[in-house]
């Protein structure tokens, strides 16, 4: 009796573990699987019973694992961690291109990273040259996804 009961428990654990994730619930829901298993070793003298314990334990996780996801692509909108919605054309984050090829202040030390102000607006920066002390004057050469690239103004001249 007490190893179906782990079992039972164990699937309830991995089924938790779709919804709170975080391994420590799945863990511990395999490990009660994996103890049941092992206590039915012990209490049964048939090696036929034993192997239909293990694979009717195997099936279970399998559907249960089947059940979750399942759940998780059809449950309603706004209420599911999944999102059927076509992701083409995202982009996280991006440079102003407008920007490229204009003079800029530094507004915080870059090292190499930072920020400047171009035109009245901040934006992030990355030197190419490494250390850029703040109040520098620097050109923008071209940017890296959130980045614009820039150059001291100093050099560009030479």
């Amino acid at each position: 009796m007490i190893p179906f009961l782990l079992l039972v428990i164990g699937l309830l654990l991995i089924l938790i573990e779709f919804y709170l994730p975080g391994a420590i619930i799945g863990i511990m829901g395999s490990l009660m699987v994996l103890a049941s298993i092992i206590l039915f070793a012990f209490e049964t003298t048939s090696l036929w019973a034993l192997v239909l314990y293990v694979i009717g334990a195997a099936v279970s996780i399998g559907l249960i694992i089947k059940f979750a996801l399942w759940r998780i692509v059809n449950t309603k909108t706004g209420f599911s961690i999944y999102s059927s919605q076509d992701q083409e054309g995202y982009q996280a984050s991006t440079y102003d291109p407008t920007a490229v090829g204009k003079k800029g202040v530094v507004l915080s030390d870059l090292k190499p990273g930072g920020y400047i102000l171009v035109e009245g607006k901040q934006h992030q920066a990355l030197s190419i040259e490494g250390y850029i002390p703040k109040g520098s004057e620097v050109i923008v050469l071209s940017g890296q996804e959130e980045s614009l690239i820039v150059k001291s103004k100093k050099e560009s001249k030479s």
